[in-house]
């Protein structure tokens, strides 16, 4: 029994205290970084991993009181050490700036606080347009999460104004908005007593769910033509995956006991993972 306890609260922490969503951004710079061509290094994956899992423990801290609502075991996880996540915050981000300065990049430092602020800057002062502008909470977070791949070019001196780097902000823009949007369907209530005008509350599910449905068949285009006109490599193709993927958690969120902890936290934060994944085994096959 104790060790089942054990495993447990292993895989919880890895699914709600952050660490899912943290690797799946190390996936994302790992994925472009084969795909653009660049010689990643630990020191770059760590402060990835880090500069994620900040933000979303900051994130679960402040809203920490609503989460009793829309996910309760994920508040009944973080309330056994919810009084050190300042620490564990403080202690990330001594890290991460150490890092750039043993690496001496400065720039990519500047830019990583721009990316920092503007991650934690959502709760403290946007929030409040998302009462006011439709759909701005996906566009957004989308916008912070693609900046990852600009981040990458910068630590590693890669051209900002090189068309594969372009192709792949497109394509994954559109992926994270994707998730962003289908994330805000489990937070519709909490959502319109809030007053914020997410595209979940604004169209409804089915709505929403035709309009993910479209954007999902548009993120093959970017791919396509980075491919076509071989700006990235034909192994990228293997990135097009991740359309019946998603196709996979639209069905999957209509069935009527679908267990929502695992399909939203595992299933649709997993997708990021997946990308690196499907590089890897594209380049093994068609290398």
């Amino acid at each position: 029994m104790r060790l089942k306890q054990f495993f447990n609260l292993i895989w919880n922490e890895f699914i709600y205290g952050g660490h899912l969503l943290s690797l799946g951004a190390v996936s994302i710079v790992y994925t472009s970084a084969i795909l653009l061509n660049i010689k990643i290094t630990w020191d770059f994956l760590v402060i990835v991993y880090l500069g994620i899992y900040c933000p979303y423990l900051y994130n679960r801290y402040k809203e920490f009181n609503k989460d009793f609502l829309t996910n309760p075991e994920r508040t009944k996880h973080l309330k056994g050490f919810i009084k050190y996540i300042p620490i564990i915050i403080a202690f990330s981000l001594i890290v991460i700036v150490g890092i750039f300065l043993y690496f001496n990049k400065i720039t990519a430092l500047l830019f990583a606080i721009f990316l920092l602020l503007l991650s934690l800057s959502y709760s403290i002062l946007f929030k409040k347009l998302s009462r006011k502008i439709i759909g701005f909470k996906s566009f957004y977070a989308s916008l912070a999460w693609t900046l990852l791949l600009i981040l990458l070019a910068i630590y590693y001196s890669y051209s900002l104004k090189n068309f594969p780097l372009i192709v792949l902000s497109v394509f994954f823009y559109l992926r994270f908005f994707i998730g962003t949007g289908f994330c805000d369907i489990k937070d519709i209530e909490t959502d319109k007593r809030d007053g914020l005008l997410t595209l979940a509350v604004v169209l409804g599910r089915k709505n929403l769910l035709n309009i993910l449905n479209l954007v999902n068949i548009l993120t093959i285009i970017p791919i396509i033509i980075g491919v076509y006109f071989r700006l990235i490599p034909p192994y990228s193709l293997m990135l097009l995956l991740s359309v019946p993927y998603s196709f996979y958690y639209f069905k999957k969120s209509e069935q009527i006991n679908v267990n929502t902890n695992f399909l939203y936290n595992v299933l649709v934060d997993g997708e990021l993972i997946s990308w690196s994944i499907f590089v890897l085994l594209g380049r093994f096959l068609l290398w």
